[in-house]
């Protein structure tokens, strides 16, 4: 499914923070991009701080930015589902699958349902390997791409 660079930050920030860590620590999201396939990571993820490394005054520095970084709407489909008190929760539900294809079909199905395309993040794949031609890039600038999340590697 083609997808926008903040639906796939979006993605990749819900697999990173809620998934089962035990059976999903090391997924990644496949894409297709330019009719090649990669992978990497749309955001850096620590605990619950998305990292962008940045200039400042005489030096490069660490960023620490919230999920609200990437846009207010998924900040607050993220915080009404949390109101719930059931299984129904973003952090609970995607957090008891087992199956990567049940992950990526849940995941998919909430950040669909944000209605929005602005992010406030790098449009950057960091990490980026190409599964055709087995390049690693420390980054690949991924601004007016046309992607396609196509899968996820376990």
């Amino acid at each position: 499914m083609t997808k926008d660079i903040a639906h796939l930050q979006m993605f990749d920030y819900v697999l990173k923070k809620y998934g089962n860590k035990e059976l999903f620590a090391n997924t990644r999201m496949v894409v297709e991009i330019d009719g090649k396939l990669w992978t990497g990571d749309f955001l850096i993820l620590d605990d619950c701080h998305i990292i962008e490394v940045d200039w400042a005054d005489n030096g490069y520095t660490q960023v620490e930015l919230t999920r609200e970084a990437i846009n207010t709407a998924f900040d607050e489909a993220i915080q009404v589902s949390n109101v719930n008190v059931s299984q129904n929760r973003i952090d609970a539900k995607i957090a008891s699958l087992k199956h990567p294809e049940m992950l990526y079909q849940e995941i998919s199905r909430f950040v669909d349902a944000v209605d929005s395309q602005e992010s406030g993040l790098k449009p950057l794949l960091y990490n980026a390997y190409c599964l055709d031609t087995r390049v690693k890039l420390p980054f690949l600038d991924i601004a007016n791409k046309e992607m396609c999340l196509v899968s996820l590697t376990v």
